[in-house]
């Protein structure tokens, strides 16, 4: 009946696909599985004949009922005697052999699971036949086989780790073969295992577990003409087409050479040297060869069988056959693989390239499991290298089906820990392919949807994750090679690239990876060295900002990151609850809305700020500011955010790092133009100054002149801070104040040095100018006035005529090889801040009169500072913004070295003296004395001006002039011998014109001859000014004489009146104008009264003056009364033929042919004919066409006899 039930099995086996068949299986197992062998006398029917059903195939869904029934009928057996449970091979029954017996429970064992798991059934009856199957065996399989039992039943189908399994199965039947000692008894099982081969499926893990376990005990046979048989039998008759027999064939060989290397070896290389020689005849044979594949396929098996080899090679002789023995036929089998026609083509060929990449894998792995593996130099390392990035490099960046580009990053990572060593660039090379190839991929999304099943989609999505893990171990790999801070930083620089990718899924990658490479630094590197991680600040600033980059994922990466900064740098702190404030701040960056991912960023800066190490602020701060330019707006937005928030919380930790701060963000300002983050670059500036304003003031002043936009912005920033202006402008009046050390030594240190502008003051003059434009109120200004308005006009005459500042070098020496200076205007730049000031003081009146006047093109000219210093307190005097303080700062200047300071200040003074304010705030008599002291300076500006303000005391203190009468009058007519200006002489006759209206004729006392003499001296000068105020001083003096000095007036008017006379014509309208005046006021001083009233009708009224009547009245007068007087008239007259202006020589010529007209020759006794004709004849060759027409006409009068007769 058994038998029946075990032939129909059978039967329905074959017929599986009609469904009563199926029907029949289950029926005949529920029989086997309902088998009472405790039935009396089942043993006797049963036993042995039962074993017959263990090895045939077909019999194999039957092994779990079977392997019960048999172990329960050993067990009865042996319960008999041990001599009963042996089986009887010579008996009637067809028993399966020991090898036999061993072999299929194994291989069923393989797969414990299967038909409601059979595994557990086979080995439990494996045990049980322990004595059948070896005697030596027995003992070592009853302590190995129940902890097999235990792994099965602790594990499930899903749970169970197979190749820990298969392994834990072929260690036991090594172990049991070599127990069993017998090297005829292995060779047997290898041949058992071989003819089972037919009963399995291919391909199916029973198959794949046979080969191994048929390679296995060819590795125990000790019998080398049956192992080398066996491999050499397998690789000439296995079917290179089919997968599974490749993979069986590998295995076979591999599993060998664990105790058969050489044999192993030499049979794979004879079977490649015959293969290589079988000749394909025509050209279409190659074709057909090459395409169809089949030597392409054994060859890659062949490579991959070298490779096994190398996996389970004894480690002790490995490295000495690894190179020539393996890598070497691995690589001539690749490249005759990579050959059509003798021709080296392109590899195409994925599964090739999958191959050797393999090879690399399993070749690295097995060297690096050797005892030498440090010491040992693999030759075929960089060639090996080339090929992988060669795979990589030509995968291609639009999908990613292909498991070529992941498996090769592996095998890198594997190959790379092999001597010897890359170097540096090499590994950089390296590092950056495997960015290329695998970050601008497309989006993992998009990749799978080109997939055409979900399978496929799947797949893609094992293959991008598999690949990120390759590059993270590659990385760590790497690390580990070269564990250095530099090298990190290298490496980081690589990734750094990626951060400003435009597509976010490339910068999700380089994202990750940071995370990936920070991680492998931790564990690699700062966990053995426990050094200092002087890379926490620019790595903060670099990774930061994309904590609001526009994909969830990577601002999540962007939170890792950071934790593993944190773990970095607080590894010798305690961290306390960041993480877990970075874990809730993980989940926050989750949300889409901007706003909500600004705050959570900006609570993260604030966590990190508890670990911030100061000294790397520059670092963070560039990082920072690269970001803001490379960045998306979100997350330049966020970088700012960060820069002001590190500041903020670290700013006092930060004070020796501000001057390099300041520095970067100038640095970076030309290249922000976008105002929401330029807001940024000024807020951090404004931080830093209220920490510390000194320094920041001092890194601004130390900025090249002119100010650019930038630095002007921040100045204005920091003047429309309320709570800063006021201070920084007392700090910038300091330093214009007080220039610094360097600046001052260089500017003495020769004439040329004086030209150029000190550059600190000018710096701190134009930032005032520009802090002042931004104050919200003028207050301050107000307040401050009395210090800044003395500051600035010092500075503006300090500068007037001066060029711009030298450039400086980054050291801070001034830069003098060709005297290179940069273009502007320092006094006009000056001039600007003095302005600014006083507008935000005054009004727009006071900027408009400034303007109207042209104040500022008279103070920046050397030749004129002096008249627009002059305006410049007249406007000020009228908008009552002089104030005694100002005075008392200006003061001193009046005795500085410097020429410049002196006329700003005598100026001042001099335009001071108009104003009441001296007088009633008891500076007038100071203020006198120090005039008069410049009065004498060796500057004749200084002196002009001194002059002018005695001159101005008329206007400010009118009422004083007669007490100081003396003390006025010295100085003024001292100053007309002024023998170096004419201006000193000018401004003097001005002062005493003005000094004189006050006077009256007492008043000028033993002066008035040394005035009158001096101002006769200047009549007929050549400066228009001087004869014109030397007329009108005249003329004053007239006005003044009564009776004291009448008599002595009286004479030098006679002594002047032909002079006066003759410049009624003057070349200059306003001269002969104030010489009218003067010569009517004079002319009764002559004592000519008929004459008198003949000349008051020329000069009476406002008609226009006819010179020529009026000299033929005087003349025809003066030859009736008094020819005394007429000889004296032309006595002179004839003195201006030879004046320097043409116009008085002409009317000098005129008037002496009238004289000679209008008078007897008997009168005329003192006429020198010869001389004066001589004298018109040199006037007939002036060079003036009218001098030379009156002196032809007076000669032509005088030989016609029409004057003085014949």
């Amino acid at each position: 009946m058994v038998a029946h039930v075990f032939r129909e099995f059978s039967v329905s086996t074959s017929k599986l696909a009609i469904e009563e068949e199926s029907t029949i299986q289950t029926l005949c197992i529920d029989i086997l599985q309902c088998l009472d062998t405790s039935v009396s006398g089942i043993t006797q029917v049963l036993w042995p004949r039962l074993l017959e059903y263990v090895v045939p195939a077909q019999y194999t869904g039957t092994l779990k009922p079977l392997c019960r029934c048999l172990r329960e009928l050993v067990e009865k057996k042996q319960q008999e005697g041990e001599e009963a449970a042996c089986l009887d091979y010579s008996g009637p029954v067809k028993l399966p052999t020991p090898q036999g017996l061993l072999a299929r429970l194994l291989v069923v064992a393989s797969s414990p699971y299967e038909r409601e798991g059979h595994g557990c059934a086979a080995l439990q009856l494996l045990e049980a036949l322990h004595h059948n199957i070896h005697a030596a065996v027995g003992e070592m399989w009853v302590l190995n086989i129940p902890p097999l039992l235990q792994y099965i039943e602790g594990n499930t189908e899903n749970s169970l780790d197979h190749e820990r399994w298969e392994h834990m199965l072929l260690q036991f039947l090594r172990t049991s073969l070599e127990m069993i000692g017998d090297s005829a008894w292995s060779s047997q099982i290898s041949l058992e295992l071989s003819q089972q081969m037919a009963g399995y499926a291919s391909p199916s893990k029973e198959k794949s577990f046979l080969y191994k376990a048929l390679g296995t005990s060819l590795a125990v046979c000790q019998d080398l003409v049956h192992v080398k048989s066996q491999t050499h039998k397998f690789l000439t008759t296995t079917d290179y087409m089919e997968a599974p027999e490749r993979e069986g064939v590998i295995s076979i060989l591999a599993f060998s050479a664990e105790s058969h290397l050489d044999l192993t070896l030499n049979t794979l290389q004879e079977f490649g040297a015959a293969m290589s020689k079988v000749k394909i005849s025509g050209f279409i044979g190659h074709l057909k060869d090459y395409h169809h594949g089949k030597r392409s396929k054994t060859r890659s098996t062949l490579m991959l069988t070298y490779s096994n080899v190398a996996v389970h090679a004894p480690k002790d002789q490995l490295l000495s056959r690894v190179e020539a023995d393996i890598t070497g036929n691995i690589l001539h089998h690749y490249r005759a693989s990579c050959q059509v026609l003798g021709i080296t083509v392109t590899n195409k060929d994925m599964y090739l390239k999958l191959t050797l990449i393999q090879n690399v894998t399993e070749i690295s792995c097995a060297i690096l499991e050797t005892r030498d593996s440090q010491e040992f130099e693999f030759s075929y390392k960089q060639e090996l290298l080339g090929y992988m990035l060669d795979f990589i490099k030509k995968e291609p960046l639009d999908s990613l089906a292909s498991p070529v580009r992941y498996k090769a990053i592996l095998a890198i990572g594997h190959l790379s820990k092999l001597k010897p060593s890359l170097t540096l660039e090499e590994n950089h090379e390296l590092l950056d392919e495997c960015f290329k190839s695998l970050f601008p991929l497309p989006p993992l999304e998009k990749m799978k949807e080109e997939g055409e099943t979900a399978k496929d989609a799947l797949h893609i999505q094992s293959l991008y994750v598999g690949s990120l893990e390759a590059l993270g171990k590659l990385m760590k790999t790497l690390l580990e090679e070269e564990p250095t801070a530099d090298w990190f930083q290298e490496m980081f620089e690589l990734l750094r690239t990626w951060f400003s990718s435009g597509k976010e899924w490339e910068r999700e990658r380089a994202l990750q990876a940071s995370t990936q490479l920070l991680t492998a630094y931790q564990e690699a590197v700062n966990s053995t060295t426990q050094e200092t991680f002087n890379r926490f600040g620019s790595l903060i600033g670099l990774i930061a900002p994309y904590s609001c980059d526009s994909l969830a994922t990577s601002r999540q990466w962007v939170v890792d990151c950071i934790s593993c900064l944190l773990c970095l740098q607080g590894q010798s702190m305690n961290l306390g609850s960041a993480a877990e404030e970075l874990r809730c701040l993980r989940e926050a960056l989750t949300a889409p809305d901007p706003e909500a991912l600004f705050q959570a960023s900006s609570k993260m800066a604030r966590v990190v700020s508890e670990y911030f190490p100061s000294e790397q602020a520059t670092d963070f701060i560039k990082a920072t500011l690269g970001g803001m330019l490379s960045a998306s707006p979100t997350c330049a937005t966020a970088a700012g955010l960060w820069m002001k928030i590190i500041l903020k919380e670290c700013g006092d930790a930060m004070l020796d790092k501000v001057p390099d701060i300041l520095v970067i963000i100038y640095s970076h300002m030309p290249a922000i133009q976008e105002s929401s983050l330029r807001q940024f670059l000024v807020e951090a500036v404004s931080i830093l100054a209220h920490r510390d304003l000194e320094t920041v003031i001092s890194s601004l002043l130390g900025q090249p002149l002119p100010m650019d936009s930038d630095i002007t912005e921040l100045w204005r920033s920091l003047g429309g801070d309320p709570l800063l202006a006021t201070q920084v402008l007392k700090i910038l009046i300091d330093r214009i104040k007080t220039p610094t050390r360097q600046e001052g030594r260089i500017t003495s240190e020769t004439e040329i040095d004086r030209d150029w502008a000190a550059a600190e003051p000018l710096s701190a003059t134009c930032a005032i100018s520009e802090v002042v434009s931004a104050l919200v109120s003028s207050k301050t200004v107000q307040e401050l006035l009395p210090e800044l308005f003395p500051v600035l006009l010092q500075q503006v005459s300090r500068t007037l005529g001066q060029e711009m500042p030298l450039p400086r070098t980054s050291s801070g020496m001034l830069f003098r090889e060709d005297l290179q200076h940069t273009e502007g205007d320092p006094c006009r730049l000056s001039i600007q801040a003095l302005e600014a000031v006083l507008f935000k003081a005054g009004n727009e009146r006071l900027g408009r009169a400034l303007r109207e006047q042209r104040t500022q093109s008279l103070l920046e000219n050397p030749k004129t500072h002096h008249e627009g210093v002059c305006l410049l307190v007249s406007v000020l005097l009228r908008a009552e913004l002089i104030t005694p303080e100002i005075l008392q700062s200006l003061l001193p200047w009046v005795n500085s070295p410097t020429e410049n300071l002196r006329v700003t200040s005598s100026a001042f003074l001099a335009q001071l003296m108009t104003d009441p304010m001296l007088r009633e705030k008891k500076f007038l008599k100071s203020v006198l004395s120090i005039l008069e002291e410049r009065s004498q300076d060796r500057n004749s500006i200084v002196r002009q001006m001194a002059v002018r303000g005695l001159g101005n005391l008329v206007y400010g203190a009118p009422e004083k002039v007669k007490k100081y009468k003396k003390f006025l009058l010295d100085i003024l007519i001292g100053a007309l011998h002024d023998i170096f200006s004419s201006e000193v002489i000018g401004e003097s006759m001005k002062a005493l014109a003005k000094v004189l209206k006050e006077l009256k004729e007492k008043d000028i006392g033993s002066s008035f001859k040394d005035l009158t003499q001096q101002i006769r001296t200047y009549f007929d000068d050549e400066d228009d000014a001087l004869r014109s105020m030397a007329f009108v001083l005249f003329g004053i003096l007239a006005r003044l004489t009564k009776r004291k000095w009448k008599t002595y007036f009286a004479d030098q008017v006679k002594k002047s009146w032909i002079t006066l006379l003759l410049h009624l014509q003057d070349p200059n309208p306003e001269v002969s104008k104030e010489c009218r005046a003067t010569f009517h006021l004079c002319l009764p001083f002559l004592g000519l009264k008929r004459l008198q009233s003949a000349i008051n009708e020329h000069l009476g009224g406002t008609a226009e003056l006819k010179p020529e009547e009026l000299q033929v009245d005087i003349c025809r007068h003066l030859a009736k009364m008094n020819a005394e007087l007429l000889e004296k008239l032309y006595q002179t007259t004839i003195t201006y033929f030879y004046s320097s202006w043409e116009e008085i020589r002409a009317v000098a010529a005129n008037l002496a042919g009238i004289i000679l007209e209008h008078t007897d020759r008997q009168r005329m006794k003192w006429l020198d004919l010869e001389y004066l004709l001589m004298s018109l004849q040199v006037l007939q060759k002036d060079p003036s066409p009218t001098v030379q027409l009156v002196a032809t006409e007076i000669i032509s009068d005088i030989h016609s006899g029409r004057v003085i007769g014949e």
